[in-house]
């Protein structure tokens, strides 16, 4: 790995190419970077973001602040570059109020490859981002669209057929009467032919067939709560934390990625920041001291003094008891996004369910979502699977082979 000092040229011509029109490839479809972003997430944005003060100091350009060596020393251990009376490590633990950095257990390439993740979020301004896959989350509309239109050609066929019959029947019966030497009108008035029985039998039809309709659209709608936004005992806002300060989703939600449960975090999670961060930029002291009260936390003497209480947070997505479903099978093994089925939620200041989480809705998404296999380290295991039975190195594969003995695969 390149120390950070080399990578600054390396981005420059990166960009100077682009911009004389010659195809570079995007710094963010670097391995460096992506480890980097993960890292990064995963381990600083409780305290640090690129542009922006949160606990510490922005980031962006840190590279040129200090040098590589430097860095390392201080990521893996503030505490023993401040003792050891370096000048500029003793002004920043003194300006952010002697807070105590975490000392983090990584390895140099590491380090450089969150400060490679720093440099490309800093030097290179991100394309605007493609909207969040809304693969399998128009299950109501569409639903709803072909409903519609299968009623609407039934009941234009039964016009067409209720027609035809009458001028066949009508032509009929004057045929009949003129041979009988009747006097037939060209016209027969409006009002008997609303007040008819064909009328009255095509009325009762329409209107069963809208009964029909009407019923079952609402019984499948029975259980789901689309749009349902509740008022939480907290008012969190996701456009705040996952918006703004660019907090990883799995740095809250770490179930995510490691079983069936995303996790709703406890307030002590939330302290991590909170014992800097006193005030938020909408409700001032209000909202985070309902975290101080949940946790103890007193905010004047920094210590916890006084007795806990859980944060009683109302659920929104909910499925039936008999439905399985497990967040690390989607987001690990396929790679999908939180927003798929979650909507914006870096936009939104109240949550809401954002789909049905209908059997439709996920139907869908299974029916139009590529699987991923070249990219996916999750497939890599099947191959090397294959490979043996190819070769003869192993002559079956059992369930256990495919993880079949991991206890979430029955105790979830």
């Amino acid at each position: 790995m390149l120390r950070s000092k080399f990578l600054l040229p390396l981005f420059a011509l990166l960009l100077a190419l682009n911009t004389l029109g010659v195809a570079a490839q995007d710094p963010r479809a670097d391995a460096a970077y992506k480890e980097g972003e993960g890292l990064f997430k995963a381990q600083c944005t409780s305290c640090h973001a690129v542009n922006k003060q949160v606990v510490g100091p922005a980031l962006a350009k840190v590279y040129e602040r200090r040098d590589a060596d430097w860095l390392h020393s201080w990521i893996k251990n503030s505490q023993a570059v401040i003792k050891s009376g370096d000048p500029y490590a003793v002004e920043l633990f003194n300006k952010y109020n002697k807070s105590v950095m975490t000392s983090f257990n990584l390895s140099d390439k590491q380090i450089d490859n969150i400060l490679t993740y720093i440099k490309v979020e800093t030097e290179v301004p991100a394309a605007a981002a493609p909207g969040a896959s809304t693969v399998g989350i128009t299950e109501t509309a569409g639903t709803s669209n072909n409903m519609t239109l299968f009623l609407a050609i039934i009941l234009t066929l039964l016009g067409v057929v209720m027609l035809v019959l009458s001028r066949l029947t009508g032509t009929l019966s004057k045929l009949v009467k003129e041979k009988m030497g009747q006097i037939v009108p060209d016209s027969i008035p409006l009002g008997k032919i609303l007040s008819s029985k064909k009328m009255a039998a095509l009325l009762i039809l329409s209107g069963c067939i809208f009964l029909g309709y009407a019923t079952v659209e609402q019984a499948q709608m029975l259980g789901r709560q689309k749009d349902y936004a509740p008022t939480q005992p907290i008012k969190f806002s996701h456009k705040i934390h996952a918006g703004a300060n660019k907090i990883d989703c799995q740095y809250c939600h770490s179930g995510a990625s490691k079983g069936k449960s995303a996790v709703i975090p406890g307030p002590s999670l939330c302290m991590n920041c909170h014992k800097a961060i006193k005030e938020g930029p909408v409700y001032g002291k209000t909202e985070i001291g309902k975290i101080y009260a949940a946790t103890g936390w007193n905010p004047d003497s920094m210590k916890y003094l006084n007795k806990t209480k859980p944060v009683e947070w109302i659920r929104i997505h909910n499925l039936p008891d008999h439905v399985y479903f497990n967040h690390s099978q989607h987001v690990v093994a396929g790679g999908v996004k939180c927003q798929t089925c979650h909507g914006e939620i870096e936009e939104m200041d109240v949550v809401k369910q954002n789909a049905t989480l209908g059997m439709g809705w996920c139907i869908n998404c299974h029916r139009e979502t590529e699987v991923q296999f070249k990219v996916n380290n999750f497939y890599k295991d099947y191959e090397i699977l294959h490979e043996k039975l190819k070769s003869g190195a192993i002559s079956k594969v059992t369930v256990e082979d495919i993880g079949g003995t991991e206890c979430q695969k029955c105790h979830y």
